[in-house]
């Protein structure tokens, strides 16, 4: 396997602290210290990030928007050309944070927007209300003078009351993407399970651990990012070059997945397949294989 694989997509930690209470999030299962990653750990991975192609997400378990030094890292992003984005929950959207995206200049950003129904949106963001967060999507979408390179992710939970069909289209007329993956316990941590819609089973070959890595803001790269012990730690990119994390990776592939994490995973995207072609060499091919091989519905 090429040892650009491990890392095609990247969510890298700006930090795990975070000011919203969302009900989906086990936030309050993490043991792992909270902090904000370094100017000069940072400065350090994104060149190596960069060097092999990675699509990389500032998110994690905490705000990213929350971070002391966006302009710091918005530099070190666009000095090296690496292509990045964001994911940010919809009710963190007010006019401060959306003047920090609109200085960090993402490519892309992910709004975590759960649902549309007014009753269950205020269960899911306690506090919040479904009207703010909607004008605060569209005036992010004004500040960036387009919808282009913005993603709505609308988890489906077991109480949903509208369809995949209304949520879809409610989103085209806003000329803004929707994706709607299931509801799944994040790694068992979620202590609503019964807002759960994906089925567990036993992962014997991981797409997702294939394609994809998550870095802590300590530089800790973890197997999951639903490992929120850190238990799981493959490296520490402090001291080890991203390169050589990425053959660990590989030489761990090449056996069952050895961790607990795996025995009952509901994670959909973990059924993506694990590759067994060529990397994409284009920024064309590399954008096609993740809109159809990372991003369409999982079983």
């Amino acid at each position: 396997m090429d040892e650009r694989w491990p890392f095609f997509t990247t969510d890298l930690e700006l930090t795990n602290v975070c000011g919203q209470n969302c009900i989906f999030c086990p936030r309050d299962k993490m043991s792992r210290p909270e902090g904000f990653i370094s100017r000069e750990l940072f400065a350090a991975l994104v060149p190596q990030l960069a060097g092999i192609d990675s699509r990389v997400t500032l998110c994690g378990m905490g705000n990213p928007l929350l971070h002391p030094s966006l302009p710091e890292i918005a530099d070190i992003c666009q000095a090296n050309n690496l292509k990045y984005g964001l994911t940010i929950q919809a009710p963190a959207l007010s006019p401060d944070n959306i003047n920090r995206i609109k200085m960090l200049a993402p490519a892309f950003i992910e709004i975590s927007f759960a649902t549309l129904d007014k009753e269950l949106f205020a269960q899911i963001y306690p506090g919040q209300r479904l009207e703010d967060s909607l004008h605060g999507v569209e005036a992010l979408a004004c500040a960036r003078k387009s919808t282009r390179g913005m993603v709505v992710v609308a988890v489906r939970t077991e109480r949903e009351k509208l369809s995949q069909q209304e949520i879809e289209n409610f989103w085209a007329e806003k000329k803004i993407t929707c994706r709607q993956p299931l509801c799944h316990s994040r790694g068992g941590h979620l202590s609503e399970k019964g807002l759960v819609l994906a089925k567990p089973s036993q992962i014997l070959r991981c797409g997702l651990f294939a394609t994809h890595s998550f870095i802590t803001w300590q530089g800790k790269l973890l197997a999951c990012c639903h490992d929120l012990a850190g238990d799981t730690e493959i490296a520490d990119l402090n001291l080890v070059r991203v390169k050589e994390a990425a053959q660990r990776k590989i030489e761990i592939m090449q056996n069952q997945m050895p961790y607990n994490l795996c025995l009952k995973c509901d994670e959909p995207t973990a059924h993506r397949p694990v590759p067994e072609r060529p990397f994409p060499e284009s920024e064309k091919a590399r954008s096609r294989y993740l809109k159809h091989s990372c991003q369409k519905p999982q079983a």
